[in-house]
């Protein structure tokens, strides 16, 4: 029988470093909210999603892109990189 205890513990601290990362990315999302930089997914325009490129936050702009067009990740990066030039 095979020694599964080092799969296993690679496991659980992915699995560890994923909770946290939601965690984390969550509260600083609330945060963007409450001050106003973030809209709600569901009230986002395109020019807010212009907004977001023009004040440096780039991955929220891409994020909010992709839920407002419905498109890949890579159509929507090279969309909000468009935004930038």
């Amino acid at each position: 029988m095979q020694d599964w205890s080092g799969l296993i513990l690679v496991a659980v601290i992915g699995l560890v470093f994923v909770v946290l990362f939601s965690i984390t990315s969550s509260g600083s999302e609330k945060k963007l909210m409450d001050s106003g930089v973030l809209p709600p997914a569901d009230k986002t325009t395109d020019a807010d999603i212009q907004r977001l490129v023009a004040s440096g936050h780039k991955v929220w702009a891409i994020k909010r892109y992709r839920q407002l067009h419905g498109v890949s990740l890579k159509e929507a990066k090279d969309k909000v990189e468009a935004m930038q030039s």
